[in-house]
């Protein structure tokens, strides 16, 4: 599914049109797309989507002008997905529960890691996301251009990470591909290196024994807790 065609602005911009099929709305469609992109990627197609709804793609554009005005309602229906969730107390608990849903969420859905960087981010979802996280923040003290550049710190570290954990996982699915000979192959070369890289060759050698998943949860956790400390202490009040 490409996102190389302009929509001509922002899809929130402009009012939905009406339903011409009882069978077929936006939101089945947008449905159905993101079950697309889950499982293809940006190599879904406006075509597989119709194909899935038992309809002709043309009908698809009486409800979405291109596929560009598709991705950003299915951007904006994944986004929904984040929450802070019941039961959190202050701000610092409350930020930390909405990091870790993105997290969740980008990670079941891999494809909207590269819309976040394309997309105008207007949808209702995004906008209360959005809201959710600054009045977190504004409670903890933040103000003006620090409360914007703290909720984008929580962000990048969210991306960020979810961006390093994909990576690591696509890498060590390739070099699982390439045959036995790997792992001989990386021995003899950290061997070569060590004497030069000490430090870094030993973390090269434990990631063998790494469980990927847990290792990515521990880390993105790490972060975080380093995150909102530092925040904390950027908002605590001034010692008199």
């Amino acid at each position: 599914m490409s996102s190389s065609e302009s929509s001509g602005g922002s899809v929130w911009l402009r009012p939905e049109r009406p339903p011409r099929d009882r069978q077929l709305t936006r939101e089945r469609i947008v449905e159905v797309a993101v079950a697309v992109l889950d499982a293809e990627g940006h190599r879904g197609s406006m075509r597989r989507v119709a194909t899935e709804l038992g309809v002709t793609a043309g009908s698809l554009y009486w409800y979405v002008h291109t596929k560009d005005d598709l991705l950003e309602l299915a951007l904006d229906r994944v986004l929904g997905e984040v929450r802070a969730g019941p039961g959190t107390s202050g701000w610092r608990d409350g930020l930390a529960a909405l990091a870790r849903s993105n997290r969740a969420m980008l990670l079941r859905h891999r494809w909207a890691l590269s819309e976040l960087t394309v997309r105008p981010n207007l949808g209702p979802n995004a906008l209360a996301l959005a809201e959710t996280g600054l009045r977190l923040l504004e409670s903890a003290g933040f103000a003006g251009s620090d409360l914007d550049a703290a909720m984008a710190a929580v962000n990048d570290h969210v991306v960020g990470a979810v961006i390093a954990e994909v990576a690591w996982r696509d890498t060590l699915a390739r070099m699982s591909g390439t045959g036995s000979g790997w792992d001989e192959q990386a021995a003899d070369y950290l061997r070569q290196v060590a004497e030069r890289h000490p430090t870094l060759a030993g973390r090269m050698a434990a990631t063998g024994e790494i469980d990927v998943e847990r290792e990515s949860e521990r880390r993105f956790t790490f972060g975080l807790d380093c995150l909102l400390d530092g925040l904390a202490t950027r908002c605590a009040p001034s010692p008199s």
